[in-house]
């Protein structure tokens, strides 16, 4: 069986036992989504009451993004104490399956889920915030979004080589490092004065479109460099659980 084969065929027995987690998925994107639209108007203010409102949607975009390549289920929730992960990768090593293929699957449902309820999610933003409406085009704003699609693809990168190749204690652990870490960031940059979606914004409005192919650009590398190191990792790591 040839590699993209070989992905198609590891991705349609995950999305067969994995559905219920992109309805979960999406479920709370409609939710989240609609929450940040009515929020969105506080981050766009910039005085010195809508401080706290900015960085909770920096916060929440930036933990958003990073998670919508990952879909969540009933396994997932017991990874800490039974390491899902580590035992169906340890059945499928057992298998003639190339490693390329086992992180090309993944990556490959990244690709898939970070623009398509990346998306979604910055509709419902454009839906609920007038503000966004009022200062931007539906073009200029996805034009905007994509920033955030490819700052997702790069997270995504991270939590694949997380997802394969650590334990499952080791990825929640990391996991709930990786959001206190974004939420100092969040924090850091509102005190310097930053507050990243009315930046967006603001490059959206002024049609300072020159950074979108470097974004891409590097989410491709962020991703490839994730393709690379996660299968040197998945080659050394312990399968022992």
């Amino acid at each position: 069986m040839s590699g993209w084969r070989t992905i198609w065929a590891i991705e349609k027995f995950g999305w067969r036992r994995e559905w219920s987690g992109l309805l979960l998925m999406l479920a709370s994107t409609l939710y989240v989504g609609a929450l940040i639209g009515f929020a969105m108007g506080e981050a766009l203010v910039g005085d010195a009451d809508s401080k706290i409102g900015g960085v909770l949607v920096d916060w929440m975009y930036m933990m958003m993004f990073s998670v919508f390549g990952m879909c969540s289920n009933r396994t997932t929730f017991r990874i800490f104490r039974e390491d899902f992960y580590t035992r169906k990768i340890a059945c499928w090593r057992t298998m003639p399956i190339p490693l390329a293929a086992i992180v090309g699957a993944r990556i490959a449902r990244a690709l898939v889920l970070v623009p398509g309820i990346g998306f979604l999610f910055l509709l419902l933003q454009y839906g609920f915030a007038a503000e966004v409406r009022a200062r931007l085009s539906l073009g200029e704003w996805l034009a905007a979004g994509w920033l955030w699609i490819c700052y997702g693809l790069a997270m995504s990168a991270l939590l694949i080589w997380l997802e394969l190749g650590v334990s499952g204690k080791r990825y929640m652990i990391a996991y709930w490092a990786m959001l206190a870490v974004i939420g100092l960031a969040a924090v850091g940059a509102a005190i310097g004065g930053v507050h990243l979606i009315a930046w967006t914004i603001d490059q959206a409005s002024a049609a300072h479109y020159a950074w979108l192919p470097v974004f891409t650009l590097a989410a491709a590398a962020a991703l490839f460099a994730g393709f690379r190191l996660t299968q040197n990792r998945m080659r050394h790591r312990s399968y022992y659980f």
